[in-house]
């Protein structure tokens, strides 16, 4: 492939160097153009030499048989990179040596300026920003959810608490935890850990019927929370319904980690 800007300046084409298809010149074009008057073979070589340039880095050689048809020795041929053109231009110090500087950066400009996007990748860029706005928008009306959900489990709480009753005495149809594990521990052999964790995680747990003050002298103004015992019994019903007997004295239920113990009334 070949370039030209301008008939008068050297033309550019497409060489492989150290395995890499890069823009280069013809040393004897920028020879030429900047009106050298010493030899081509002689100039090329003295550049080469004088100022550090690297074969296979900087320029290629070749030998060009079709210099000498007749048989004679070929030509050997120099082909440049656009860089080493530029230092060339650089060094010779002329107005011929800027201009043609000027021209391989204009060649260097046009060779790395973004190329127009195909309509394939036009399109593909469009849909992959489109994917990834939604995927942000997801992602936000999920965190927004969750943000929501727990205003409202706030809220719930906040509610459950205003609701709850406060009491001088426990009512005769409730029954405060200790009381809760002790029936439990009777009626099914249920440990007290375990009437703890139904009564604080199963989902269908009844509410705290009321708080009740603690007149013990030295309670302090605490207080301490009672059920409703119809609600207490359905729950714990309900529970072991739900259970599996694992062995004759143990077994598991769903929403609780390991075997407990359960012995069930004949």
């Amino acid at each position: 492939m070949q370039l030209h800007l301008n008939k008068q300046f050297p033309a550019i084409s497409d060489k492989a160097i150290s395995g890499q298809i890069v823009k280069t010149v013809d040393g004897r074009e920028v020879h030429r153009f900047l009106g050298a008057k010493r030899d081509y073979t002689n100039w090329i070589k003295d550049r080469i030499k004088k100022y550090g340039f690297i074969e296979n880095v900087d320029y290629v050689v070749f030998a060009n048989f079709g210099e000498n048809p007749t048989g004679g020795r070929p030509a050997t041929e120099y082909h440049l990179t656009i860089n080493m053109g530029k230092e060339l231009g650089m060094v010779d110090r002329s107005a011929k040596g800027r201009e043609i500087r000027k021209y391989f950066l204009s060649i260097e400009e046009a060779s790395t300026a973004p190329k127009p996007l195909t309509t394939t990748e036009t399109l593909i860029q469009m849909l992959t920003l489109q994917a990834d706005v939604e995927r942000r928008q997801i992602e936000l009306e999920r965190q927004q959810a969750e943000t929501q959900q727990k205003f409202i489990d706030i809220d719930a709480r906040v509610a459950n608490v205003e609701a709850t009753k406060s009491l001088p005495s426990k009512p005769q149809h409730c029954e405060t935890k200790t009381e809760i594990k002790a029936r439990m521990n009777k009626l099914y052999g249920l440990p007290a850990w375990l009437v703890d964790e139904v009564l604080t995680s199963i989902s269908y747990r009844p509410p705290v019927f009321a708080m009740v003050k603690n007149g013990h002298e030295n309670a302090q103004g605490s207080y301490f929370s009672v059920y409703q015992i119809i609600d207490i019994t359905k729950l714990f019903k309900r529970f072991v319904g739900e259970c599996t007997q694992a062995t004759p004295t143990t077994a598991t239920h769903p929403s609780i980690n390991g075997r407990f113990k359960l012995i069930r009334q004949e």
